[in-house]
């Protein structure tokens, strides 16, 4: 009886450090190895297009990532660096335009088996032995069970829940109590949109000269984005959530050739220290379960990507526009890109003006009427702008794979064209392409993609599943050992803002 009021007090404790929250991430379970992936499932209010989630010690943020939201939802993962220090910490969860709470969030416990750095006063060594696992269980609006190597979920409600299940073994490495969507009751967090917005600075002795921003990832299609710039060089882009681990070009517009001037991106995460976290305890019977999950980290549990909706532009230029296309393997290979336009393209010409080289398009009109009309048109190569067409003069066409026209007028970078020239290569990464020194290409960490985990320590990870009030869900939960202990962990929202959980943990 008193383990079980104990147990029911740290659910308590944790469900109201989740109530003072905005955000609150459940994760796939509370204890981990360095290098291994903590899957994340995200509530909150509908509106944010994105949170930003970093796992916090007392001396700062060891890691981070994006989560897109979709009325309030979403879900991914973060990396524990494999030079993570042994310690507790928190995970940390806000949406853009608001402050994370350090003291709010799930305790998560990381243990460097590859090394002995430890989060400054945040561990302490103990001689006893492993404390045993109590079998319990809880709940509220969600009722489950396990049916041979299946677990069945029951909503029982009233009304359609969005939840997260997560079934994971446990051992001595069972750190702090585990938070709880208990209590947890959701802020207001600000208006909506597709993405977050992308801010930054143009610096220079010739940053005034800029008078807008042009930023893009190559190979995408839909991720080009402009914006002006302000009288004191800062600048502020609304994108659509961009997804993964990609580049970012970023081109000053009005940087002529030789201008002193270039763009930076500004950090959305705060890197807050955490507060209110209990020392991590180690003691000699973890020995064995370390080296388990350690040789379990290396064989890394698998992921499935979810299919999930994922919020793109409706009115997207290249969206709403068909192209004409050339597939330049069909054709002759010609050793220019000159040679190219002449002999392939007919809808597009190059010429010299004035030392300097443009590239036209013949308008969509001048086919209709039968005038031959041409216009000056925007120059890209997998998506992003090629301000100096001389780049194009001089790039091998062996690295094309397909040449696109689209004539139709366009702005960009406050300037309109009368078309746009794609050149889409093998790559996709704009191979062989030397741009000028203002032009800056910057690794941006986006979105991770919301992923279901299966593996030995997380026997099921499912982050995204919506149950109708009154429904099951069955998932295969197959790979469980028998005699070790697991808890099965169940926590969600209903559509009408309540919360809703159940936790069993239980002997095989």
């Amino acid at each position: 009886m008193m383990r079980r009021l104990l147990f029911t007090l740290v659910l308590a404790l944790a469900a109201v450090s989740a109530a003072a929250q905005g955000v609150y991430v459940a994760s796939d379970k509370s204890c981990y190895v360095a290098g291994d992936v903590i899957g994340c499932s995200a509530f909150c209010k509908p509106g944010p297009p994105v949170s930003y989630v970093e796992l916090v010690s007392t001396e700062g943020s060891a890691a981070r990532t994006r989560i897109a939201l979709e009325k309030g939802r979403g879900a991914g993962t973060l990396e524990i660096p494999f030079d993570t220090p042994t310690g507790n910490y928190r995970l940390v969860a806000y949406v853009p335009g608001s402050e994370p709470d350090p003291s709010a969030g799930p305790v998560i416990s990381v243990f460097n088996t590859l090394g002995t750095d430890r989060v400054k006063d945040g561990v302490e060594v103990v001689e006893r032995s492993s404390a045993g696992i109590v079998a319990s269980q809880s709940g509220y609006g969600i009722a489950a069970d396990i049916q041979g190597d299946s677990i069945v979920v029951h909503n029982t409600s009233g009304s359609l829940a969005s939840v997260c299940i997560s079934l994971y073994r446990e051992d001595s490495l069972q750190g702090a109590g585990r938070a709880s969507i208990a209590s947890f009751k959701a802020l207001d967090s600000g208006a909506g949109g597709l993405g977050e917005t992308i801010s930054g600075r143009v610096l220079g002795a010739d940053a005034a000269c800029a008078t807008r921003v042009l930023l893009a990832v190559p190979g995408s299609k839909t991720d080009c984005y402009q914006a002006e710039v302000a009288p004191d060089g800062s600048f502020q882009i609304p994108t659509e959530n961009i997804f993964g681990n990609v580049d970012l070009v970023c081109i000053p517009v009005g940087a002529d050739k030789g201008k002193d001037c270039y763009v930076t991106l500004d950090s959305p995460f705060r890197c807050p220290p955490a507060e209110g976290l209990p020392k991590l305890e180690l003691f000699r019977a973890m020995e064995s379960d370390l080296l388990r999950r350690t040789a379990a980290m290396r064989l890394r549990a698998s992921e499935d990507t979810l299919s999930v909706s994922l919020p793109v532009h409706q009115e997207h230029f290249f969206m709403n526009h068909e192209c004409i296309s050339y597939v330049l393997d069909d054709y002759t290979r010609f050793p220019t890109m000159e040679e190219v336009l002449v002999e392939i393209v007919p809808q597009v010409k190059m010429r010299r003006r004035a030392g300097a080289v443009r590239i036209y398009v013949l308008l969509e009109t001048s086919v209709k009427e039968a005038t031959p009309v041409w216009g000056e048109a925007a120059v890209m190569i997998d998506g992003v702008p090629v301000p100096d067409c001389s780049l194009i003069e001089s790039y091998d066409p062996a690295l094309v794979k397909v040449l696109e026209v689209y004539p139709y007028k366009y702005s960009m970078g406050g300037k309109e064209f009368d078309g746009v020239v794609n050149l889409r290569t093998f790559k996709g990464n704009m191979p062989g392409l030397l741009f000028d020194d203002y032009v800056r290409i910057y690794g941006f960490r986006g979105c991770s993609y919301p992923v279901a985990l299966r593996g030995a320590e997380t026997i099921l990870w499912s982050p995204l599943e919506n149950i109708a009030g009154g429904g099951s869900k069955s998932l295969d939960c197959a790979g469980a050992e028998k005699g070790a202990y697991y808890t099965l962990s169940v926590e969600g929202l209903t559509d009408d803002g309540r919360a809703v959980y159940f936790r069993k943990t239980f002997r095989r």
